[in-house]
């Protein structure tokens, strides 16, 4: 019987959110910034090496801990905020090219010291997001998804590492440079209760439909949308108590830990120098585009250094939130970039595999 329970997905689960949890408890005591995302993040990430087969995490855990991030991103698009988004929408665009070109040429640098396809090492180095890189991946035949996977799962570790230590650490701005932020309740919703009902239905609604079409993120996508729409032409969308905030991060955090795959030696320090000195010459890339673009474009330079970093946008927004910048903006950037590969660049570099393995074909006849 006891084997049994041990051997249980019940006991696993239970198993790994104490650890998340301890894990999240002690870097917060420590006053580690990010505690309650970065804390489960390494600590489930170096546990599963020994003891993977106590430990389970479900994707759908991520999933909830998206909805309550969406919910909150989705409460920060004000009118004002929108008209920002077009505003900078040409910023957009341009930092976007910028980062992408400056990816594919670090990229093919990397794939040439490591002999990889193409498709393999442009989906490593793109900042697509982790998930949507490695399916694409898997639709091609040219293309080896457990290197695009170790690529992007180094790419995010430096990132939540060192893009938050940047923000808060070097690129601090003055109290007086800073709204403050709303006072939020600790656990329970200060929201109405049709509203909330409201609120629920659109918001499943929007998953459903964002699902549908395939967008990436749906789960962050649909809520984010739901409040937006509530906070633009309805009674305002609730705001998320700090309880529901942290547990999204660690939510999200033990997501990440559990599914990065660090259990390959071989190819850990076959890559890892190339890989590493690619990526940090990416963040160093759009630190040095913030700190150059901020002053013409009026904004304080974490705050676009946040919207440009070659992270997810989870994990920037979470930062964000912590340092207290335009949600809006951020995520902006971030849903701006992702749609652009997912739907201009990926059909390209589908293209372009295709085209290699015919010419390989013909080459072989």
């Amino acid at each position: 019987m006891r084997t049994y329970f041990i051997e249980s997905k019940s006991f696993k689960v239970i198993f790994t959110s104490i650890l998340a949890f301890l894990a999240g408890y002690t870097f917060d005591r420590l006053g580690v910034y990010l505690p309650w995302m970065l804390g489960p993040l390494f600590v489930v990430m170096i546990a599963k090496v020994k003891l993977r087969k106590y430990m389970f995490w479900a994707k759908p855990f991520r999933s909830i801990g998206l909805v309550i991030l969406g919910l909150q991103l989705g409460s920060a698009f004000t009118k004002q905020s929108l008209n920002e988004m077009v505003e900078y929408l040409p910023v957009m665009l341009f930092t976007t090219i910028a980062i992408i070109f400056f990816s594919m040429v670090t990229g093919w640098f990397v794939g040439k010291r490591m002999n990889l396809s193409p498709s393999t090492s442009m989906l490593g180095s793109f900042p697509g997001g982790l998930s949507q890189m490695v399916v694409l991946s898997e639709d091609m035949k040219n293309s080896d998804e457990t290197v695009v996977g170790f690529m992007q799962t180094l790419r995010i570790i430096l990132v939540i590492s060192i893009v938050p230590w940047l923000v808060t650490h070097v690129m601090s701005v003055e109290s007086g440079a800073v709204a403050p932020m709303a006072e939020r309740p600790f656990f329970l919703f200060d929201y109405d209760g049709k509203m909330a009902i409201m609120m629920l239905v659109t918001l499943l609604s929007f998953i459903f439909i964002t699902k549908r079409v395939n967008f990436p993120l749906p789960f962050l996508l649909g809520p984010l949308m739901a409040a937006a729409i509530f906070n633009l032409v309805g009674p305002g969308a609730p705001q998320i108590p700090d309880f529901w905030l942290s547990m999204s991060q660690l939510l999200i955090g033990t997501h990440l830990g559990y599914t990065l795959k660090v259990d390959n030696p071989r190819l850990f320090r076959k890559m890892f120098g190339a890989v590493f000195l690619s990526n940090i010459l990416l963040i160093g890339f759009c630190y040095f585009l913030s700190i150059q673009l901020a002053p013409l474009l009026s904004l304080q330079a974490n705050e676009l250094f946040l919207s440009m970093a070659p992270g997810g946008v989870a994990e920037m927004a979470v930062t964000a939130m912590s340092v207290h910048v335009d949600l809006s903006v951020v995520t902006s950037f971030h849903l701006f970039r992702i749609l652009f590969i997912l739907f201009l660049l990926s059909p390209v570099i589908k293209w372009l595999d295709g085209r290699n393995e015919r010419k390989q074909e013909q080459g072989q006849s």
